[in-house]
């Protein structure tokens, strides 16, 4: 972005700041200022409202610029200057200060916004969501511990060659522009209806920026977990996903049914049911009730007891009729032919094996220079690939448990038109200049070329 060439040359002309920089310090400077910028800019494109947590102690930022996780292009000082000038010029603001909580629970980094200042001048060369992307060095292999932290790793063959299929995946994803058909007022309404509800996701802003996906592995173990995440769909709601357009055009996903219970029936050669859970509903065809199995059941997979389960996130006992102490051994009950599993804590390593079929089918798709956004056991597509989906879906869980997987369909909504009895009239305004996910998507093809 010029813009960001042109600030850091103004800045560095200035001499902002309490310290006098070397010479050899000038590049980490630079690229400090554009990573903050980007950062609130990023931020404020997503929600006007929202703030960027950015710690500046010098321990924690040493720290960060020697990990893999962190930017080693930074350095702590070049970073601390960095704030400091941002600040001084009035294109940066403490909009809440840091917080130190004495029992060191609750403590909070500082948090800050893009001024008015900032964000004209970035607006004024006409950039935009479609111009940011994730640093192409950034981690995209991230091992976890038991906490949930992130953990250090050295060279790892396996991580390397996941490393070189993960930048596959995402100069695919960078590729194509997908975005919801929803206007900008249209998307808050659906927000402000989700928010409060049962849900499986919580109603938030959408960040378009997010659109590459990174894979992280748990309890130190690359046998455990390797789902992908990161990308804006993933975490978008499911009311909402059928309104996902991928260039314009509409979608379709198509999810496995039933994944980990078809898993483990493959792996132990028993028939595969077209609906593993179906036997546990009260009323067929339930699909809130199904929800609360689906979770339920493998909740139970990645537990390590059975008796220590936590209650599930939205549990209704309305719903199901059975208090939740009662509900889980009652899933546990309908499947005989699974209670070694239940309690063992298989589910991440059921998570590995999935995460392995989500990767083969975005390489399948990768090759033939198709978009195909991951959802852990579905795949948004084109509408017009969902035959070839469904194919490359089933022949990549064939190959890896010897027998068919089935899937399930659900047709996108994004270019269905309501019908209207009066005449449409154009607005030549509105062709020239358009706005919203139409503006975006009119954007990202300008920057294609």
């Amino acid at each position: 972005m010029a813009y960001l060439h042109s600030l850091c040359a103004h800045l560095s002309a200035n001499k902002t700041g309490k310290r006098k920089r070397r010479c050899d310090a000038q590049p980490p400077f630079e690229a400090a200022i554009k990573a903050i910028v980007l950062d609130l800019y990023r931020a404020h494109q997503s929600d006007p409202t929202l703030e960027v947590g950015i710690g500046t102690g010098t321990t924690a930022l040493q720290r960060k610029s020697k990990s893999r996780y962190g930017a080693s292009f930074i350095s702590a000082r070049t970073f601390i200057d960095a704030m400091e000038v941002l600040q001084c010029e009035g294109l940066i603001v403490l909009s809440t200060p840091h917080w130190d909580d004495p029992e060191k629970k609750r403590s909070r980094v500082a948090r800050y916004m893009a001024t008015p200042s900032l964000l004209c001048g970035i607006d004024r060369v006409g950039a935009s969501v479609v111009d940011l992307r994730r640093q192409r060095n950034a981690e995209g292999i991230r091992l976890k511990d038991d906490y949930k932290r992130l953990v250090e790793y050295g060279d790892d063959a396996f991580a390397n060659a996941g490393r070189d299929r993960l930048r596959i995946i995402n100069e695919m994803l960078e590729s194509h522009w997908a975005d919801l058909a929803r206007t900008d007022d249209q998307l808050a309404a659906d927000l402000k209806d989700i928010a409060g509800t049962r849900d499986d996701e919580a109603a938030q802003s959408f960040d378009f920026a997010a659109r590459t996906v990174h894979r992280v592995f748990n309890n130190e173990d690359w046998e455990q977990g390797g789902r992908f995440y990161g990308a804006w769909w993933i975490s978008c709601p499911r009311r909402l996903r059928p309104h996902i357009l991928i260039n314009g055009k509409r979608t379709v996903e198509v999810d496995y049914s039933g994944l980990h219970a078809a898993m483990l029936y493959a792996q132990d050669g028993q028939p595969i049911p077209d609906d593993p859970y179906e036997r546990c509903l009260m009323k067929k065809d339930n699909k809130v009730e199904r929800k609360l199995v689906k979770l339920t059941f493998n909740a139970l997979l990645n537990a390590d007891s059975v008796n220590r389960i936590s209650e599930i996130e939205d549990y209704s006992p309305e719903i199901t009729g059975r208090s939740w102490y009662d509900f889980k051994w009652y899933i546990v009950s309908k499947y005989p032919e699974f209670s070694q599993y239940f309690g063992s804590g298989v589910g991440l390593r059921l998570q590995r094996k999935d995460s392995d079929l989500a990767e083969k089918v975005m390489l399948r798709f990768a090759a033939m220079r198709y978009a195909c956004l991951p959802v852990h056991d579905s795949f948004i597509v084109h509408h017009g690939l969902q035959d070839e989906l469904d194919r490359i879906m089933r022949e990549a869980f064939e190959a890896e448990f010897g027998v068919s997987g089935k899937v399930g369909v659900d047709i996108g909504l994004g270019e269905v038109v309501e019908k209207s009895d009066r005449p449409i009239e154009l607005d030549p305004d509105q062709l020239l200049n358009p706005v919203g996910y139409e503006a975006r998507l009119q954007a990202f093809w300008d920057m294609r070329g």
